[in-house]
């Protein structure tokens, strides 16, 4: 396992989630009524297959367009995601059912570094996990969560409740970028990207901006990378081998369900 393997699978994620904000795009709605976008918030959930790079889905929040409060886009990740596992690891009949979702959908057992990027599944999210969603991600027994925007009113509410559930073998972090300095890559251009946004979305929230629809007014960045992650190649990739298949299948997977080419 090289070191630059999950910095560059985080970065192809993380550019991948605004690419699909960008394509999936909810302006806010000026109304005199509480409902402030036509089908949901502009967050987005991706979850892989630590395995292969599979990406099993990707889903935006449609608490509106279903008239739905429990629509987060965690919700409706791991619902299409637990669908696609059970076609592409059917529970053979000698395995229980608890030790079926417990070891071979999202979850396995280990608890290194190299465990969380090479077992189990991990859900890339927009936002740090609100309190439902991050209870949800242990109950289903998400191995690695890591979300592009920190949210300090839930920072502690997935450690707090992971004690709960008896410390499993989960973790829940920022997603890394990668730090190589290529001119030209769009790789490296789109973390630049993804820590320019970073810093405007706390300025927003600092200027009052409800977290959740930061994004709104970060239109023009979310075009640029899309543009930016349509440009990504195996051939800006750094990693080699196993590990290289491993990132071209999440970057072609995340484009296929986008309907991206």
């Amino acid at each position: 396992m090289t070191a630059i393997f999950k910095q560059e699978r985080d970065t192809i994620a993380g550019l991948g989630m605004l690419s699909a904000t960008y394509v999936r795009f909810d302006p806010e709605l000026i109304t005199n009524n509480s409902v402030s976008h036509a089908r949901g918030y502009n967050v987005q959930s991706l979850i892989i297959d630590n395995a292969d790079g599979d990406v099993l889905a990707i889903e935006g929040n449609r608490i509106h367009q279903d008239g739905n409060p429990l629509q987060h886009a965690e919700q409706m990740g791991v619902r299409a995601a637990i669908a696609r596992l059970h076609e592409k690891r059917p529970r053979d009949p000698s395995m229980s059912v608890e030790s079926y979702y417990k070891t071979q959908l999202f979850m396995a057992p280990g608890k290194t570094e190299s465990d969380f990027e090479n077992k189990g599944c991990t859900l890339y999210n927009t936002f740090d996990p609100c309190g439902m969603c991050a209870v949800t991600l242990l109950v289903s027994y998400m191995k690695r969560i890591a979300y592009l925007f920190d949210d300090a009113t839930f920072e502690k509410v997935y450690e707090d409740m992971r004690f709960y559930f008896k410390n499993r073998d989960s973790v829940k972090e920022s997603l890394s970028l990668v730090e190589f300095t290529d001119a030209g890559n769009p790789l490296v251009e789109g973390a630049q990207l993804i820590s320019g946004l970073r810093t405007k979305v706390n300025t927003l929230k600092q200027q009052g901006t409800m977290l959740v629809m930061t994004l709104d007014k970060c239109y023009d960045d979310l075009k640029k990378a899309n543009e930016l992650f349509l440009q990504v190649t195996p051939s800006h990739f750094k990693t080699t081998d196993a590990e290289k298949v491993r990132n071209e299948n999440t970057l072609v997977g995340i484009r296929r369900l986008l309907n991206l080419n």
